[in-house]
């Protein structure tokens, strides 16, 4: 690899010279521009979903999504999609663990595996002409897995390394602690696996859970860069599970308070109730309501209080520096709505009442004309800038096409945002209000509240 200072010199010798060969090429055959192409979704005869969009980029990205998250563990498998995720280089029926590796670094490639609470992603990078190849070896890893003993014996040490991590990141663990207190089991059930877990997985338990969920009709190829037909050639190569009709617990919100006390002088606590749905009629109306409330500040090194409630609120209860964001998460059937707020301990007690009172005031005094449409184009903003990610874009069209089963227009999305009236906001907020909390405290916690404080 060419050190900083060649490539300064390296980099404009072929800028220029690219510069150049661009501008004899426009001038000899004119300029051409390339037709804008629609997002396509295509079902095959093996049951596989495959969507794509084709944005002419020379980097492909395709993922394989498998609605077969976290929420779908129970009491005999906690953290198994955890361990899925870092096993996810291991041997197949057809390629060993080494075979894989080397044939992707080969190509230039770069395969990553994420695992949320209802989906698990597979995502490959690489240029246009490597899809073919790179598509074969996630078919491999997503339908034929293995699961060699000794292999797997190996991996699970990461696993303790990714909760020794855990264990420095009090704004993660929170937000963990919060699904579990909220939903106990189904969404309740971590992203990590529980200490007295690892070490103890099984090829047949791997191989278990990948039968049951890892199915055609749970399974979508999605691409971004990448074209519509050949996505469909490779991913009708795929030979996925056939359906079992297991379809994990169900997503019953429960509500409740979990407290862990540590050392750190900052707590970090949050603070929520039942959220809308992805198909909820409230989804939006939520959207636009936390971004009235903030989501943090929008400015570098600011405060972020000029216009977000939770921060002037926060703001006027301590002089000490603190981070306050309201939270908005959605799944499929259910969600949570809140806040999440770090500050030190003496002054966290005082932050969170303050905050609370926030959302009370919204359902007795509204919220101004000014800032509702304030709300509206952060929200609108903050989705299409999130799509100008390919990474995110990739992400948001497998879950549409797993739970929608068609993608979604982002000027249909706008339009609807546009729909929200001030009304649909505090009825939101005074469902929000009124329903049964749910909280989550880490760190020193001797002057935190309990939830019942909240309310006096």
């Amino acid at each position: 690899m060419a050190t900083k200072s060649a490539s300064r010199g390296i980099i404009p010798g072929i800028r220029r010279r690219l510069y150049a060969s661009q501008a004899a090429s426009r001038a000899e055959q004119g300029e051409s521009h390339l037709p804008k192409q629609d997002p396509k979704i295509t079902k095959l005869p093996n049951g596989v979903l495959v969507a794509s969009v084709e944005n002419y980029s020379p980097l492909s990205r395709v993922s394989v999504v498998v609605n077969a998250g976290s929420r779908f563990e129970d009491g005999d498998n906690l953290g198994v999609t955890h361990c899925l995720r870092v096993a996810a280089s291991l041997s197949t029926r057809n390629s060993s663990s080494f075979k894989i590796i080397r044939s992707l670094q080969q190509i230039g490639s770069n395969l990553t595996c994420s695992a949320g609470r209802e989906y698990i992603h597979y995502s490959l990078d690489c240029t246009r002409d490597n899809v073919e190849t790179g598509l074969g070896f996630m078919k491999d890893i997503t339908t034929s897995p293995v699961f060699k003993p000794w292999e797997l014996a190996e991996v699970q040490a990461r696993l303790r390394v990714d909760r020794a991590v855990l264990e420095t990141q009090p704004n993660v663990e929170v937000i963990e602690l919060l699904h579990e207190a909220a939903f106990k089991r189904s969404l309740g059930c971590s992203l990590y696996a529980p200490s007295f877990m690892i070490g103890k997985y099984t090829s047949e338990q791997l191989q278990s859970y990948v039968s049951q969920f890892f199915t055609c009709d749970r399974l979508a190829v999605v691409g971004v860069g990448v074209d519509h037909d050949q996505l469909c050639a490779e991913s009708s190569k795929f030979t996925p599970f056939n359906p079992t009709g297991n379809e994990g617990d169900p997503v019953l919100y429960l509500g409740g308070e979990l407290r862990k006390n540590t050392d750190n002088p900052l707590v970090y606590a949050a603070v929520a109730v039942e959220g809308p749905s992805i198909n909820g009629k409230d989804l939006l109306p939520s959207g636009v309501l936390q971004m009235i409330m903030g989501t943090g500040p929008y400015v570098k090194y600011s405060g972020g209080t000029s216009a977000a409630h939770l921060a002037q609120a926060a703001s006027s209860a301590t002089s000490q520096p603190f981070a306050i964001s309201c939270i908005n998460a959605n799944y499929q059937t259910s969600g949570l709505f809140g806040f999440c707020a770090a500050a030190q301990s003496n002054d966290i007690g005082k932050v969170l009442k303050t905050a609370f009172s926030q959302f009370a005031s919204v359902t007795k005094n509204g919220v101004t004309d000014q800032e509702l449409a304030r709300g509206k184009n952060q929200l609108k903003s903050a989705i299409h800038m999130q799509r100008e990610d390919g990474g995110n874009l990739l992400f948001d069209m497998g879950e549409e096409a797993l739970g929608e089963k068609a993608l979604i227009r982002l000027s249909e999305v706008d339009k609807a945002i546009d729909a929200v009236s001030v009304s649909d906001v505090v009825n939101v907020a005074k469902r929000i209000v009124n329903g049964k909390a749910t909280m989550a405290a880490v760190g020193n916690l001797k002057n935190t509240p309990c939830l019942s404080e909240l309310y006096k």
